[in-house]
């Protein structure tokens, strides 16, 4: 199976547990501005709907954190087309998320960012309801969040 007995995805770090998602930018990205703005529409957008917040770090210190620290890390990219990609290949450490000229919408943006997260789904199939709702809503917080997400706006 794809997720853990709580329903998390099978790869999914200890310092998360606690809503926080860690992330970073690549300062050294092309369009950096463009990123930052893209990445904070994708993470609104998940953070109204879910019981998730994301936190910026900065690079520097990111990576001098402890092996199992785990963040991910936003590289913009005017090459590629697609965004629905995973990048990562270790359970801990830094997790790419590729954003690319087609992930203009904050929800693209928000998809790319699920992936950096652990889920997965089947090509050209969206993720499961039961599984974003699973990582949205792992540990309780405001309701009217999960009403918000339920209306699938």
């Amino acid at each position: 199976t794809r997720t853990s007995q709580i329903g998390l995805p099978k790869n999914w770090p200890p310092n998360w547990n606690s809503g926080e998602i860690p992330y970073v930018f690549n300062f050294h990205s092309i369009g950096v501005k463009r990123l930052i703005s893209l990445v904070k529409q994708g993470h609104n957008y998940i953070e109204n709907r879910s019981c998730l917040k994301f936190k910026e770090y900065d690079p520097r210190i990111a990576v001098k954190q402890p092996n199992n620290f785990t963040f991910l890390q936003y590289n913009y990219s005017g090459v590629l087309e697609s965004c629905c990609l995973l990048y990562f290949s270790k359970p801990y450490g830094r997790r790419m998320v590729l954003i690319t000229p087609t992930c203009a919408m904050p929800a693209e943006v928000a998809h790319a960012t699920l992936h950096g997260m652990g889920l997965l789904h089947k090509h050209r199939e969206p993720f499961t309801d039961t599984e974003v709702k699973e990582v949205f809503f792992f540990k309780k917080c405001d309701r009217n969040k999960e009403e918000f997400y339920n209306r699938k706006t």
